[in-house]
């Protein structure tokens, strides 16, 4: 029996990549909460049951379009896993990371929205979202951060501000992102390392 009209058959990588791609624009315009499994689902072209068969429950979805996020911004700077030796040094990197990220608004989106939805202990993402606030500290205390006085401190500052940078522009698009990052990485890669 041939597949139903609209229907097509994919092999199973493809399929799940599909659906990610879907998933992450339906949750970054809605939010989880706001978009029922039936709609993941019809945004592919498949029936409920079909996106079961790849995800057992909207929960398992979602972390799933979490990991690709990040599996995405791994790649991404995966070769360049070493400490940054001076300030300037951590500065290239991450004004090369922001600039990554312009260019990933609706990813930017989403993780905003999801993030604000999982400040509520009950919600599926709300363990993912503290193990990432933990690792992002670690890993910048570690590779970007390690010349400072103070790198714990730093890579809350740096969070804080990132975060707060980026919610005011999906809000306000017309925001300068670039100069804005500029004017605080002048001023926080400016510290002086000190024993």
């Amino acid at each position: 029996m041939p597949p139903a009209a609209g229907r097509r058959r994919l092999p199973l990588a493809q399929r799940r990549a599909e659906i990610l791609k879907a998933a992450t624009e339906l949750i970054a315009s809605a939010g989880f909460n706001g978009v029922p499994l039936e709609a993941f689902a019809a945004a592919c072209g498949m029936t409920k049951a079909g996106m079961l068969h790849h995800f057992p429950s909207k929960e398992a979805l979602l972390v799933a379009v979490l990991e690709r996020r990040d599996e995405l911004d791994l790649s991404t700077i995966a070769g360049s896993l070493e400490p940054a030796p001076d300030p300037a040094s951590a500065r290239a990197l991450m004004t090369a990371f922001v600039r990554r990220n312009l260019t990933q608004r609706s990813i930017l989106r989403l993780y905003a929205v999801l993030a604000a939805e999982a400040l509520n202990p009950d919600h599926p993402a709300h363990g993912y979202f503290q193990a990432r606030l933990n690792e992002g500290r670690a890993m910048f205390e570690r590779y970007l951060l390690a010349w400072h006085p103070r790198p714990d401190l730093a890579a809350v500052e740096l969070l804080a501000f990132l975060d707060g940078l980026q919610s005011y522009w999906l809000r306000d698009p017309d925001i300068d992102f670039l100069a804005q990052w500029d004017l605080f990485a002048d001023r926080f890669f400016a510290r002086p390392a000190q024993p």
